[in-house]
């Protein structure tokens, strides 16, 4: 299975260590499922003012060393186009569910309110 993992995922987690982060971590360690991560989410994430302070920003680079990392490219792009057309979904967000239905991966997420807009899109639900 693969799992595109959004924003809050992460922000969730290095946060207040809530979300599914971590059943994520132990299904990909396991061998249940392969992480991928939007290089768009690096940028969100690295916007934050908390990585201004090194220690928070050698944390982050860990954390993001746990995924494949999937670039923007010209088909993602058009189909995050499509998405904004179609859904009213804009910038990251779109980017992120178009590279999920690229890769026909499901999205890991706690804002599920834009991802519920677009057609085919499957949302992770970690077991608990």
């Amino acid at each position: 299975m693969k799992i595109i993992v959004d924003t809050s995922v992460i922000i969730d987690y290095t946060r207040a260590n809530i979300g599914s982060f971590n059943q994520l971590i132990s299904d990909s360690r396991s061998g249940n499922c392969d992480l991928y991560i939007p290089s768009v989410v690096i940028t969100e994430l690295w916007s934050g003012k908390e990585t201004k302070n090194k220690k928070n920003g050698v944390r982050l680079e860990k954390i993001l060393s746990l995924f494949k990392i999937i670039n923007l490219d010209q088909k993602i792009a058009k189909h995050a186009g499509t998405i904004s057309r179609d859904t009213n979904i804009f910038g990251f967000d779109a980017i992120i569910a178009a590279t999920a239905l690229e890769l026909d991966a499901q999205v890991a997420t706690s804002n599920t309110k834009h991802f519920t807009k677009v057609k085919n899109l499957k949302l992770y639900s970690s077991k608990k």
